[in-house]
């Protein structure tokens, strides 16, 4: 399904604010749990120290004994869980091994007091979350805590470590509150942006253009303009404006080229009335030379067309050949008067050079590249052609014959025999009519023959109009 402009601009921001989202409370919970272990860190350090002082303070004053109820007092405050004094091996073996409150070191504590460095550790995914805190120290003899007064061991030697664990479930819960109260803003923010964004797109984005769409369209039909110009956005106010002088100038240019149009028309159509009636009067000049009958000219272009609109052809089809048509014989101009005037019979030799008409005419009209004169070459070509292949001058068969040439062939034949010659009289058009159907698959198109034979009746009338009534 196709989304909206809305659809698709919140889609995209969405996962933008997600991650955004996303980055913030990962950054606010870091820093908070930074700040958390930061703040139990320093509270342990100060309890490691206060713890300190106190054993010093308790081995100084000769009361070692009563320290696991001076280190049970420091557990009891808030927050702390528990506090373990670590022994370390120099001690041990100075003092003996660990009393109440105490743990013998092993091989990770050993590894944390060699350090000499405190080491913080916190677990806050668990039920109860803790801060663990190892703090070593170190023998001195400056300040009035001279470590080395009860200890035999060398300056910076280590005595030992205080393993404090915080419970910081309370900051942890509340770190969790705090970010889901910021995820809820973050969330509402977002939701308050989505739906200001969409009223903003479909105020300020999709009604403008549906607007411009429309402005566009009166634009294109030339319609009124006047109430499809609102727009609030400068950028919308400057296209429409745009649209509006685009479509003044197309109108403009419609009206300059409907008038050019209508004059190429005008040009068009009398150049094409007088190419017809050129073509027309050279046919009737070679049949005046030929001494044809009276017309002939005029009754082969009626024949030709009303076969040609039986058979089917479109209207340009139709004029093409009965432009062309007139032509069929042109070629005759270039026969002797002696072979063309002859009232007799043509011997084979006269025939031969008879023949050759056709082939004068299709090279007189070949060369042009106008529609017209190239039916007129095929049908000068091709009018003597025969439907069995026994014509002339290239003995085509069947439908290798352009129908220009077949359907000029029988109109042109049906004028022959009908109308009166110089060296016969015109036959009976049943006798005419017996002759197509006995031609039909052998001179003439067997098709043509029918559609000719079916409509007779029509040629008839033709010929009463075209040469009785002369």
């Amino acid at each position: 399904m196709d989304k909206n402009i809305t659809r698709i601009t919140v889609g995209r921001l969405l996962p933008s604010v997600l991650i955004l989202m996303l980055c913030i409370i990962l950054v606010i919970g870091l820093n908070f749990r930074s700040l958390v272990l930061s703040s139990m860190q320093e509270r342990a350090f100060s309890i490691a120290e206060i713890a300190k002082a106190g054993l010093t303070a308790h081995m100084k004053s000769g009361l070692m004994a009563k320290r696991a109820y001076f280190l049970h007092e420091i557990a009891s405050a808030p927050h702390v869980k528990s506090i373990t004094i670590i022994r370390s091996d120099e001690v041990c073996e100075q003092f003996g091994k660990c009393i109440a409150g105490e743990k013998m070191v092993d091989d990770s504590l050993r590894a944390i007091m060699n350090s000499k460095k405190p080491y913080v550790t916190m677990s806050d995914w668990n039920q109860k979350a803790t801060v663990r805190a190892i703090v070593p120290y170190v023998a001195t003899s400056k300040g009035n805590l001279n470590c080395l007064m009860c200890h035999h061991v060398a300056e910076n030697t280590v005595l030992g470590a205080i393993d404090i664990e915080l419970d910081v479930t309370e900051y942890r819960n509340k770190a969790w509150m705090y970010l889901l109260i910021v995820f809820g803003v973050i969330g509402f923010f977002t939701v308050v942006i989505a739906f200001n964004m969409s009223h903003v797109i479909e105020q300020f984005v999709r009604k403008p253009l549906l607007t411009l769409i429309q402005l566009a369209k009166a634009v294109f039909f030339q319609t009124d303009t006047k109430e499809h110009g609102t727009f609030e956005s400068k950028e919308f106010k400057e296209v429409a404006n745009q649209f509006v002088q685009f479509g003044k100038e197309l109108k403009e240019r419609d009206l300059r080229i409907e008038q050019t149009t209508s004059t190429f028309h005008s040009l068009n159509s009398e150049i094409d009335t007088t190419l017809k009636e050129t073509l027309f009067a050279m046919g009737e000049a070679e049949e005046t030379r030929s001494k044809e009958t009276r017309q002939h000219t005029l009754r082969v272009v009626e024949y030709s067309r009303l076969l040609a609109g039986l058979c089917g052809m479109n209207d340009h089809e139709i004029d093409l050949l009965v432009t062309a048509a007139p032509l069929h014989d042109i070629g005759k101009i270039g026969i002797p008067d002696s072979i063309l005037l002859k009232a007799g019979p043509l011997d084979e030799e006269e025939r031969t050079i008879m023949k050759t008409h056709t082939f004068l005419g299709y090279d007189i009209l070949k060369h042009s590249e106008r529609e017209v004169l190239q039916a007129a070459a095929i049908i000068a070509l091709e009018h003597h052609e025969r439907w069995d292949g026994l014509g002339y001058p290239k003995g085509l068969k069947g439908e290798n014959i352009h129908i220009f040439g077949r359907i000029v062939s029988m109109a042109d034949v049906f004028d022959a025999l009908s109308t009166k010659r110089v060296y016969k009289e015109a036959w009976p058009l049943d006798q005419v009519r017996a002759y197509f159907k006995e031609e039909s698959g052998k001179s003439f198109d067997p098709h043509l023959c029918d559609l000719l034979n079916e409509n007779f009746h029509r040629f008839e009338a033709l010929h009463t109009q075209y040469y009785k009534n002369m």
